[in-house]
């Protein structure tokens, strides 16, 4: 795995990003995560949905501190940085915002994101036997986490507690996938076979 690209900046890390086109091709661009993007230029987003043995999520709230939807409950994501792939970029951000060590081998792919904004996505499953003892929280980004019932999870995307990043993602090609993952495929109870957003079962 390459190591990601991190510069000094005026007392702080910059994050390099590598830069895609819509069809998530590398276009060879390398620049700071901060500066805006050009028209039909993308970076490259990764999430994970967290489950336990007995089929339960996790799912973390986005700090206060956050610009966008902050307080919001979401699966783990962020972005690849310059030189990672999807896998290894999921396996650092799983580290990085609750403290879990994993190998990128262990994740699941469950499909793409459709572009949205500037970000393409890939989507992944992690199936733990059991929960961890502890989870770490990183300063900025995370400030909670909790495990929920897949038929919780759909009562929060009604109720509005869901980040809107997490709705729209699974309007993609990934969401049989995702409730595949969960064990709801192929449930004959009447939430579950209305697909259409915000009901997510």
């Amino acid at each position: 795995v390459v190591c990601p690209f991190l510069l000094p900046r005026e007392g702080k890390q910059v994050e390099l990003v590598d830069i895609y086109d819509a069809q998530g091709r590398p276009t060879g661009k390398v620049q700071d995560r901060e500066a805006p993007l050009a028209a039909g230029e993308y970076l490259l987003a990764v999430g994970v949905w967290i489950v336990d043995g007995e089929g339960n999520i996790l799912l973390t709230q986005r700090s206060p501190e956050k610009r966008w939807a902050p307080g919001k409950w979401e699966n783990t994501a962020g972005h690849a940085q310059a030189g990672e792939d999807c896998p290894a970029a999921m396996a650092r951000e799983i580290r990085e915002e609750i403290g879990l060590e994993i190998a990128p081998e262990q994740l699941v792919p469950l499909g793409g994101s459709p572009a949205t904004g500037h970000y393409i996505g890939e989507n992944y499953g992690l199936r733990l036997r059991q929960r961890p003892e502890r989870l770490t929280f990183q300063p900025g980004e995370t400030c909670a986490a909790k495990w929920v019932t897949p038929e919780e999870l759909d009562k929060m995307a009604q109720s509005g507690e869901l980040s809107p990043s997490v709705l729209s993602h699974l309007e993609g090609s990934y969401r049989e996938a995702f409730l595949q993952f969960i064990g709801r495929q192929g449930s004959t109870s009447v939430s579950y076979t209305h697909l259409t957003l915000p009901t997510i079962l």
